[in-house]
């Protein structure tokens, strides 16, 4: 049974483009956030690299990297869209991850 949903990151005014999933559901949401919480953590008051400054963008793109790293190919199940309503959410709908700088540790 799927599962659709889609998540996006969002740091200030800046967001990524969304990243639907098919049959990941709230569990992808949850690992988002997890993912987001430990980079926040880890990259603390940082800014040399875009994943250190929290770009959306570059978040998106580590973060797939984070999901799919044990897959040989990512054949379905993922893909990108513009906006939330560029693919299928309907099924978990669409969450917005807001990213946020923290002291470093």
């Amino acid at each position: 049974m799927s599962e659709r949903v889609s998540i996006q990151f969002e740091y200030e005014d800046e967001r990524s483009v969304v990243l639907f999933s098919h049959w990941g559901g709230i569990e992808l949401v949850r690992t988002a956030i997890r993912y987001a919480r430990e980079l926040e953590a880890e990259v603390g008051n940082k800014s040399s690299s875009p994943l250190d400054r929290l770009e959306p963008s570059t978040v998106l793109v580590d973060f797939i990297r984070h999901i799919t790293r044990n897959l040989a190919r990512v054949s379905s199940h993922y893909y990108l869209g513009a906006t939330s309503e560029s693919g299928d959410n309907s099924d978990t709908g669409h969450h917005i991850i807001t990213l946020v700088k923290t002291a470093s540790r």
